[in-house]
């Protein structure tokens, strides 16, 4: 017999409580060695405690870490026992709407079972966390709606955490966004990369994104809750809500949705995959029928067990009501999702815990009625603890609520398996946790879509041939009660497949029916060869049959699987020879080239930023010699002639089509000439009145005069001071004066220079 422990931990306040099990019916559990997940924001951000925990059936060591290089840290644990790791703050996801590198990855040497728990105070949630192969691309939300209070909005949510480099997610919303987006709404350009994580949120307090739909190319898990919610609305007793998503191929189509001891009513949503699902609701008394598509929910008051039943794939979440609005002593809001009847386990070990306000522990044990018999807790006959009571809304089924102490606890099953859910009631502290579970992917069509012709195809039913028998129709005649085989059809075609799947245990049967297509393929169509320009973005575009999936390669290791993928910024080194395979239901197509040429730009060259003088020359520009020219200044020659300051561009085309430009900076730089008269009369006949310097392109002057003893008879300074023969209030005697003059302008090279001048000036009245 095959042996799988694992451990559950509960919702608590700092409350430790965990479900160990063994002997599994169906392949897929919660064990693993490799996990992703993320922390919701909390009601109480950045004070809130978030921790994870650990458990395995044997010893081991392993690695929780976040791909950013934020955290790391390095584990141990026991056999059997449980390693608790607490995280920083920078793990919780805040905001909605934009990728954050905050998620978190868990590695293991051997199998662990994985929890994560946060709380403040009296607000606490935890989840089980699914290992990545149990992880699917495609995810319906399960939440409730949040509060308005005090002026602040405490909002429902959801997030993605990628597994994968480059997965592409879409997600059409239930309800309107924190960031504004309308419900109905559809996200489809969302990239993410390995260890990223995207939160949405609600509108505002009151916006619930129950139903809102998920879809992506690689695995992703999904984590959804609230920051703070009463269940039901309106009801005083409120906390947050933490829940990891089933994948949709891991739903069910019956569940067992228990009482919680203690409170006279709970609350239960009901959500469907598929459009037109009938779910039927029975207990002491019938619900009406329901009728719900894809991503609709219905809400539903229980206060007795209730079988629900859907012709397609749902799945059902229990709430435990706050304890203001449930008639009980004890319990604050939590949320759960139930596992289906035909994900059951035939052992299950649990351990309650009375750590902090925890004062009830319970079991609730769900089991087929014939199998009462059959099922012990702790060595003790199940009938010994009381007398487990017959689902009314389908007497096939029984269960059991058993108060428990404190300790670990023990349920078997020689029949067909049981379902466990463990929880425990406080003043305002709850907890409560699914255990007995499998999550094969029970929903997944295991018909293979096709082959080439004369290929053999495997085909597999995927599901324990303990607990189902299987029944092949392949189309050409065969038949098989084996759960694997494989097969080559005799020709081509499309042949229809049947497979009859019965659950021995729950006596009920289940057909499935697909087209298989055998193919002989020819090479897609692609494009002709492609000419572009370097820098110039293209597509590649390859046309198959409905249905097909792309894998292109090119030069320097190029790879996509995209059927029009897109090439930006083209170097020359993107150029060669461009390769795609069309694959249709597991045939290939022969490979389809296309050539594509990247041409390099042409180099057009004005040179080094020119100076002139505008007053004396003119400057050429010249480009060098391409087939087209266009100039900012509209001229449309190869050389263009120019007389005034500025910056001129230039665009050039060569013989091949592609454009570049190039530009010049011209300044107008004339150089400085300096000249001093040699005698000056202030007679006032308009003629030689004044002595100064004299030129051309002078920026400034400083100007001192002297008489032949020395003194100072002029001092000035600016782009052309003057001396007007004057010495204080009188006129200057006749005579000869020296001077000193000090020009400052530019040279040829537009370099600032100073030019000093000394002489004699002669006053003559």
């Amino acid at each position: 017999m095959i042996t799988n422990n694992f451990i559950y931990f509960s919702k608590i306040f700092s409350l430790l409580v965990f479900c160990v099990t063994t002997n599994f019916l169906l392949g897929q559990s919660a064990e693993g060695t490799d996990f992703w997940f993320g922390f919701l924001e909390h009601r109480d951000s950045d004070i809130n405690t978030k921790v994870v925990m650990i458990t395995a059936n044997t010893n081991t060591t392993g690695t929780v870490s976040m791909p950013s290089g934020e955290f790391s840290e390095n584990f141990s644990v026991a056999a059997n026992a449980v390693t608790i790791i607490e995280l920083p703050a920078v793990t919780e996801v805040q905001g909605s709407e934009f990728i954050q590198d905050l998620g978190i990855h868990l590695t293991a040497a051997a199998p662990v079972t994985v929890y994560i728990h946060q709380y403040f105070s009296k607000r606490s949630e935890a989840t089980l966390v699914l290992p990545t192969e149990v992880l699917g691309k495609e995810y319906y939300v399960m939440s409730y709606s949040g509060i308005d209070f005090n002026d602040e909005s405490y909002r429902s949510e959801f997030m993605v955490v990628a597994t994968e480099d480059n997965t592409t997610v879409q997600m059409t919303l239930s309800d309107a966004t924190k960031e504004g987006m309308p419900a109905g709404s559809t996200v489809d350009d969302l990239v993410l990369q390995r260890g990223q994580v995207y939160q949405i949120q609600g509108h505002k307090g009151t916006s619930d994104l129950t139903g809102t739909h998920i879809i992506s190319d690689k695995p992703v898990a999904v984590l959804a809750g609230s920051e703070w919610s009463e269940v039901p609305l309106g009801c005083s007793a409120r906390d947050n809500l933490l829940e990891m998503m089933f994948p949709v191929e891991t739903w069910g189509q019956s569940f067992i949705a228990q009482p919680f001891a203690g409170s006279d009513v709970n609350r239960i949503r009901i959500l469907a995959a598929e459009d037109n699902t009938l779910v039927t609701v029975s207990g002491s008394s019938n619900y009406p029928d329901l009728t719900l598509n894809r991503g609709e929910y219905s809400e539903i008051a229980a206060s007795v067990p209730l079988f629900i039943s859907g012709d397609k794939p749902i799945t059902v979440a229990n709430y435990i009501t706050g304890f203001s609005c449930s008639g009980a002593d004890n319990g604050d809001p939590s949320m759960v999702l139930l596992n289906s009847n035909e994900q059951t386990r035939d052992t299950v070990t649990v351990y309650n815990s009375a750590f902090e306000d925890i004062e009830e522990n319970y079991i609730n044990i769900v089991m087929l009625t014939d199998d009462i018999p059959l099922v012990t807790l702790d060595g003790v006959p199940i009938e010994n603890l009381g007398t487990p009571e017959i689902i009314a809304g389908n007497p096939e089924f029984s269960y059991l609520s058993v108060p428990v102490t404190a300790g670990s606890h023990t349920i078997i099953s020689e029949g067909c398996g049981i379902i466990a859910t463990c929880y425990g009631l406080g003043f305002a502290e709850s907890y409560a946790y699914a255990g007995g579970a499998s999550y094969s992917p029970i929903n997944a069509v295991p018909i293979p879509d096709g082959s080439c012709l004369n290929e053999e195809i495997n085909f597999s039913a995927e599901l324990p041939p303990e607990r189902y028998s299987v029944f092949w129709d392949l189309g050409d005649g065969t038949e098989s009660t084996e759960h694997e085989f494989r097969h080559i059809y005799p020709g081509l075609g499309t042949y229809s497949v049947e497979l009859i799947i019965v659950d021995e245990c729950l006596n009920e049967s289940d057909t499935v029916r697909k087209d298989l297509q055998v193919t002989l393929r020819q090479a897609v169509e692609v494009l002709p060869n492609v000419e572009v320009c370097t820098g110039e973005e293209f597509t590649l575009e390859a046309t198959d049959v409905a249905d097909a999936t792309y894998a292109w390669t090119g030069p320097n290791g190029y790879t996509s699987d995209f059927q029009y993928p897109v090439i930006s910024f083209p170097t020359p080194e993107n150029a060669g020879t461009y390769e795609v395979i069309g694959t249709v239901f597991g045939c290939a197509s022969f490979p389809a080239q296309t050539e594509v040429t990247v041409f390099a730009l042409p180099e057009p060259d004005l040179g080094e930023d020119i100076l002139f003088c505008p007053d004396e020359e003119s400057v050429t520009l010249s480009v060098g010699f391409f087939a087209d020219y266009t100039w900012n200044s509209g001229f449309a020659g190869r050389e263009m002639i120019v007389d005034s300051a500025g910056t001129y561009s230039v665009t050039v085309t060569d013989d091949n089509g592609c454009t570049e430009n190039d530009s010049i900076n011209v300044r107008a730089v004339c150089p400085m000439e300096v000249y001093v008269p040699n005698a000056f009369s202030p007679n006032f006949d308009g003629i030689n009145d004044y002595f100064t310097a004299e030129g051309l392109n002078i920026i400034n002057v400083k100007m001192a005069v002297y008489d032949r003893w020395g003194n100072l008879v002029f001092a000035g300074e600016g782009e052309r001071p003057i001396w007007d023969g004057r010495y204080g209030d009188e006129p200057a005697q006749e005579g000869v004066y020296v001077y000193v003059i000090e020009a400052e302008g530019l040279n040829t090279f537009g370099t600032r220079i100073n030019q000093l001048l000394k002489g004699n000036v002669t006053l003559l009245y």
